[in-house]
């Protein structure tokens, strides 16, 4: 701490230097996060220190229709589409554990593409507007963090969903029974959440903001730096490298591959009395965030190959990477409403136009939650109506 304080800093004159700008700065050039010379405005520093964008025409084209169209235009269909998966899961006749955490997935989802709406597309507007500038500078500190416990809760949720199909698609009903219980359901869906939470914890500590005056465009603005934590090698090998390739990455991935690869399986050879529709909708609902999420398992795990071999053309793919984030996040609906009936059905019942007939008898038999029946229950309603069947008739 004593060898930061002596750095030398050429702080203007007429400035206090005890500034916690300057602090801040003094870090940043110590350990080498940031280059000298540090232009001044005044007493503030100019932007530009710590964003390093591309300048490349051919980049920008592309960051703008892939990032700044194409991106938030999918996101806003996602964040309505999730919002309506996460109300028909929610419904009396949707119950079901399974059910359960493709609601709580779609409410996950939706906070990753409203947080990668902000986060990658209102980045790539700050170029163009200075209010654009302050607001990504002010809010992405936060969104930063919330975006990425919205990301772990949806791999998880999805994890959920596909351990739970396998159970009742794949074990004995009396284990199925065991995990459909709402008390186990409960406690799996706050384990994830809590676990979420605890595991992004030092993304709040990754970054600060400080106060610059942006030359370009002539005002005030904020920008956001990164901590000495970001670029510590023991934090980048831990926690970036290992953690997030065993609980995030290569963990969940291979995980949800054998579960999908039993699912499958015995769907396709053996005797599952459960609903098919449910159990196809929701292996594709696996396969699409499988197929979303390698690219940025790739980049993840191969970041510094990477960069040495394509240098700034590796911004190509991590733009890409992000839209496949948020695709993934938003197209869940299509697959419910094309390949699960139930929630079709259901969907109809809330949304669609019932045009009942004056001669209807009333609105129809309920749609059937697709859990499997217990055979207990079966028989009590065999034995049900032999009873019925052998009572005389009474004359009166």
């Amino acid at each position: 701490m004593d060898e930061i304080e002596q750095f030398n800093l050429s702080v203007p004159a007429g400035c206090d230097p005890d500034d916690v700008i300057y602090q801040s700065l003094k870090q940043l050039l110590y350990h080498d996060i940031i280059d000298t010379p540090i232009n001044f405005n005044g007493c503030m520093p100019q932007c530009g220190m710590c964003y390093r964008g591309s300048k490349e025409w051919d980049y920008i084209l592309f960051n703008l229709a892939v990032v700044g169209i194409i991106l938030p235009t999918v996101g806003v269909f996602g964040t309505i589409g999730n919002g309506i998966s996460a109300y028909i899961y929610s419904r009396p006749e949707m119950r079901s554990s399974t059910n359960f955490y493709l609601c709580a997935l779609a409410c996950s989802d939706m906070g990753v593409a409203l947080t990668g709406i902000f986060l990658f597309s209102l980045e790539t507007y700050r170029t163009f507007s200075l209010t654009v500038t302050r607001l990504s500078g002010f809010f992405s500190i936060i969104v930063y963090p919330i975006g990425m416990i919205a990301q772990t809760c949806s791999v998880y949720f999805t994890m959920c969903a596909g351990f739970d199909c396998f159970v009742q698609v794949c074990l004995p009903e009396k284990i199925s029974r065991v995990f459909s219980r709402p008390c186990t359901v409960r406690f799996f869906a706050f384990f994830v959440v809590l676990f979420a939470i605890l595991y992004n914890v030092p993304h709040f500590f990754e970054g600060f903001v400080i106060d610059c005056y942006h030359k370009e465009m002539g005002g005030m603005s904020k920008e956001v730096c990164p901590t000495t934590l970001r670029y510590n090698e023991v934090y980048q090998t831990v926690y970036y490298k290992y953690m997030y390739t065993v609980f995030l990455a290569v963990g969940p991935l291979i995980t949800l591959i054998i579960l999908n690869s039993f699912i499958i399986g015995f769907s396709v050879f053996g005797s599952s009395s459960g609903n098919m529709d449910d159990t196809m909708s929701l292996v594709l609902v696996v396969l699409l965030f499988i197929s979303c999420n390698t690219v940025a398992l790739i980049i993840n795990i191969f970041e510094s190959h990477l960069s040495e071999s394509l240098g700034s053309k590796i911004n190509y793919i991590v733009d890409v990477s992000n839209f496949l984030v948020v695709f993934n996040s938003s197209f869940n609906l299509i697959i419910y409403m094309k390949y699960s009936q139930p929630f079709y059905d259901t969907f109809r019942i809330y949304f669609g136009r019932r045009k009942q007939k004056a001669d209807s008898p009333g609105p129809g038999p309920p749609i059937m939650i697709t859990e499997k029946a217990s055979k207990t229950k079966i028989c009590k309603e065999r034995l049900s109506r032999l009873l019925v069947a052998s009572q005389p008739e009474v004359l009166i």
